[in-house]
């Protein structure tokens, strides 16, 4: 009865507002999403809802001469969940603090009616997350009311996603140029790692664990399994040691199976305390003192890989973002340090930003080796 009465208003919004949503007008595009829908977008959108926040890491790269003027509404979860980006961008550009909110950072948080008030011309929206998700009614909702749904991915199959999402993006928003600019920039870094590891027999490929939000989850491992970043450890030559255990792109392990599995390299994602600080603002003695205490929990202290050295962290933020070549390159000199010894992804991120982003970059987003004990 609830979900009935539930799909009867979001109905009902839909037919309130289809009659004050103005007509598109010019030519239109059809664009083609990571989920293989033919999408027909208006020309020249002006006004854009994202169903995460952090999908506007994105909406940078393309929109960099004023990376805030098409963003009509988003969700919470940018300025809840990477705080200290949020605070970055708000000093650098106010008018990102006031952009109206459809939601907090759950799916069950976003207002369908408040998206449609803000009378998009175009709604962007992950197939995986914490907004409207391919299963969501509130896509259909706003197809309903004449506002065309591109669905993007930088999180379940975070490779492939990238070049889908931008490739349609680009075409949505009129920055074709860009987007193929930032692909070419994208394949370039990422031909290096998979061009030198892709024919490697398992026994050649080093033992991966991943941990995710290492000593903020409520639980220790908490992992990547056979999507997500466990595709990234693949493709730069690892082995997953939760691939065959968690199917999808997050799940948990238990500290036994990871004891008994014995990786050969551990790497922990953070964003905040508690857990390893990293990302925009976070000093490199700040991150390292934080991977300390992470590194220093009895459950895994025995690992192989910590006690030996080979343990290190990223920026959590990776797993869900179009830098995420950054992370593959870092990967990759953990991984097979003798093979990629030349690869810089300092140098990597410095290029992305210079060329590509309208921020200065500022912070710490990986730390390459385990503070000494």
């Amino acid at each position: 009865m609830a979900a009935s009465r539930a799909a009867g208003a979001v109905t009902l919004a839909a037919a309130l507002f289809t009659a004050v949503m103005a007509p598109a007008s010019g030519r239109a595009a059809e664009v083609v999403d990571v989920l293989g829908r033919h999408v027909t977008v208006p020309d020249h959108v002006e006004r854009v809802v994202l169903g995460e926040g952090r999908l506007f890491y994105a909406m940078a790269v393309l929109d960099r001469d004023a990376p805030f003027k098409r963003i009509a509404g988003w969700q919470n979860d940018l300025r809840k969940l990477d705080a200290k980006t949020f605070d970055g961008y708000v000093a650098q550009y106010p008018e990102a603090a006031k952009i109206p909110l459809i939601g907090e950072t759950s799916e069950q948080s976003v207002s369908v009616e408040r998206i449609l008030s803000l009378k998009p011309d175009l709604a962007v929206f992950s197939i995986s997350g914490h907004g409207p998700t391919e299963h969501s009614p509130v896509a259909d909702v706003l197809a309903q009311a004449g506002v065309p749904v591109v669905f993007v991915d930088f999180r379940v199959h975070p490779i492939d996603g990238t070049r889908q999402s931008f490739a349609a993006l680009g075409k949505a928003l009129g920055r074709e140029a860009e987007a193929t600019a930032y692909l070419d920039f994208y394949n370039r870094h990422l031909t290096r790692i998979t061009g030198a590891v892709s024919s490697l027999p398992d026994t050649a490929r080093p033992k991966v664990m991943l941990e995710l939000l290492a000593g903020a989850w409520q639980s220790p491992g908490h992992t990547t399994g056979s999507g997500g970043m466990g595709e990234v450890i693949a493709a730069v030559g690892g082995r997953n040691i939760a691939a065959g255990v968690v199917p999808g792109a997050i799940g948990d392990i238990s500290v036994e199976y990871a004891l008994t599995a014995d990786p050969d390299v551990y790497v922990a994602t953070g964003s905040r305390n508690p857990g390893v600080l990293l990302g925009a603002q976070a000093t490199a003695d700040e991150a390292a003192k934080s991977f300390a205490k992470v590194l220093a929990r009895p459950e895994f202290a025995g690992l192989r890989a910590i006690r030996e050295g080979r343990a290190h962290a990223l920026w959590h933020e990776f797993y869900n973002s179009p830098y995420n070549i950054v992370a593959i390159e870092a990967l990759a000199t953990w991984i097979h340090p003798k093979t990629f010894g030349d690869v810089k992804p300092q140098q990597t991120l410095q290029e992305l930003y210079s060329r590509f982003l309208p921020f200065t970059p500022s912070g710490t987003y990986w730390i390459d080796d385990a503070p000494k004990s």
